[in-house]
């Protein structure tokens, strides 16, 4: 069996915000996800290397 990328999940991110929860929740289709999860991948390579650069 394999995964539909047409599928949609339910994302949810939660956060403290100054001691208040706050819940972001989203619908999207697991390709969508795949590629938000790439994008997220760039974004720590992108910052490990600019830490890497200052240190």
């Amino acid at each position: 069996m394999g995964i539909n990328p047409d599928e949609i999940v339910t994302v949810e991110l939660a956060w403290d915000d100054d001691g208040l929860p706050t819940t972001y929740s989203r619908d999207i289709t697991r390709r969508q996800l795949g590629e938000l999860l790439l994008q997220f991948d760039d974004m720590a390579d992108v910052t490990e290397t600019k830490q890497e650069a200052a240190a």
